[in-house]
Order: C-alpha cells, then sequence, then structure tokens
C-alpha cells in the first residue's frame, strides 16, 4: 500500500511506538524534547518493535495549553529531515492544518488528528496519499474533562461522529483501509466511559477501516489500580491483550518492546 510515494505492507496487530518531542507530555515529557534524543528513541522503538512511530510536538495531556503550528514545524522540522522514509511509518500527531502540510511535504507518511480530521486535511490526504488516524475528543485538551456529562450513551454517540466522518471522507475517495479510528481514551472521557470503551471497542470497526487504540500509561489505569505514570505497564499490556481479541489493529504504546513481547506471545498461544 502506498503512504506517500512509499509502499508498505500494515501488519495486524500493529504496534505504534510514542515519541512525544515536548517538555509537557503526561508521560515522557521532556525525554526526547532534543532532537538527538528524538531520532535515537525513534531508531531503539523500531527495533523494538514498531511499525510506526507517532510523533507530536504539542502535548494533549488534560488541562494543557496549545502551542502555535510555528512552534511545532520548529520541533518537527530536524527529526522529519533527519528520518529515512523507507524504513518505518512516520505519523504526526497534530490537528493543526499547516504542521499537517509541512510533515507531508517533508515524506510523513500518516497523520494521526485528535479532532477528527477536516476538510482541508481530507484535500490533502487526496494529493499525498497519506494514511489518517482520526480520534474522538469533544474539546480542546484546556477544557476537555468538563464534557465528560455531555453524552448519552458514549459509544453510540462516538460511533455516530465517525459515521458522519467516513461520509465526508468518501467525498475524497480515501481508501478506506489507510483509515484508523481512535475513540480517545482518556479524552474528555472518565473512568466509567473508558472502560465502556474498550469493553466495547470492536464497535468502532466501521466497514473497511481500522482501529487504534490509544490506552497506554492512561490515568484510568490508576482508577482501577492505584499508581503513578511509570507503573502502569501492566494494566497497558492488559488493555492491549483484550482489546486485541475484539479486533485492534494498532496499538499506540510508550512501552514498545514489552508490548510487542506480550502481543506475540499471546497470538502463539491462542493458535496452540
Amino acid at each position: 500500500m502506498i503512504f506517500n510515494k512509499n509502499n508498505f505492507s500494515i501488519s495486524s496487530p500493529s504496534i505504534m511506538g510514542i515519541c512525544n518531542v515536548t517538555k509537557n507530555s503526561f508521560s515522557d515529557g521532556g525525554k526526547n524534547y532534543k532532537t538527538t534524543n528524538a531520532l535515537k528513541s525513534i531508531k531503539q522503538m523500531h527495533k523494538d518493535g514498531a511499525q510506526i512511530i507517532d510523533i507530536g510536538a504539542e502535548s494533549a495531556r488534560p488541562g494543557s495549553d496549545p502551542i502555535s503550528y510555528q512552534e511545532e514545524i520548529k520541533k518537527l522540522m530536524p527529526i522529519l529531515k533527519q528520518l529515512p522514509k523507507d524504513q518505518f511509518l512516520i505519523s504526526i500527531d497534530s490537528s493543526k492544518i499547516e504542521t499537517q502540510e509541512f510533515a507531508l511535504k517533508y515524506g510523513a507518511h500518516i497523520i494521526n488528528d485528535i479532532f477528527g480530521g477536516s476538510n482541508d486535511l481530507f484535500d490533502l490526504t487526496k494529493k499525498y496519499k497519506n494514511g489518517l488516524i482520526l480520534m474522538h475528543t469533544p474539546a480542546p485538551p484546556k477544557i476537555m474533562q468538563s464534557k465528560v456529562n455531555m453524552y448519552k450513551n458514549v459509544v453510540n454517540d462516538i460511533k455516530k461522529i465517525f459515521l458522519s466522518k467516513l461520509k465526508q471522507i468518501d467525498g475524497y475517495k480515501i481508501p478506506h483501509s489507510k483509515i484508523w479510528f481512535d475513540p480517545g481514551i482518556g479524552f474528555g472521557k472518565n473512568l466509567r466511559q473508558n472502560i465502556e470503551i474498550l469493553q466495547n471497542i470492536h464497535r468502532f470497526k466501521i466497514k473497511n477501516c481500522g482501529v487504534l487504540l490509544g490506552a497506554s500509561r492512561k490515568s484510568w489505569i490508576n482508577g482501577i489500580d492505584k499508581s503513578s505514570v511509570d507503573q502502569r505497564l501492566g494494566g497497558s499490556i492488559a488493555s492491549a491483550l483484550y482489546c486485541y481479541k475484539k479486533g485492534v489493529n494498532i496499538f499506540r504504546v510508550h512501552d514498545v518492546k514489552e508490548t510487542s513481547q506480550a502481543l506475540k506471545v499471546y497470538k502463539s498461544l491462542c493458535l496452540m
């Protein structure tokens, strides 16, 4: 399958490694802020089993403030310039059209948009033939946790939004095989709603589109078992195995090697 001039075959499940080049991301803020550290981390995650690397220059943690697209591009440019474009899929985590267009011009293969995309992004996708990860969030990160009471039924409400979004996308003739929906664990949801989404994640399999899960190290785990961010590997892997069984295609994770191993062992045991 062609992703912005490069041919890739995406396995299922596929691991997406997280590389936040920010100072304030909830789990690894500051770890990859320097370009040299980011490149080293990306190389290691690919070696550990990540088929996709998701690079973000703006924190979307609850309560965080937005940054300008100029700041995003300034952080992303030296990384994108140095990354090979034919070894693994490069995903850019941004909701700003200026950043999205910049990333595609510099060879990114996938755009990961927490706000579910826009007509401008879909127009770019038609041109660059990139992949799309479209997430659900009810409001910007600064205020999203104030919106947890807006749902009648969190699963039904999000699915309706995705169906409407796909109808919009179909006008651009973008192949469904290049689209993944992400219900947005922790983005404007409380613990009960997050669990309900996880238990019903198979319902976001729409037509030939895929499903992405981003549950790694998030606070919903702390809601079940009190733990700091760096003590949530067990809960993260448990959610990955549970949701793999329910048909999730891509797992966006911090702990690439451990998640990759867990999925390989689980798959082997299921086949025996």
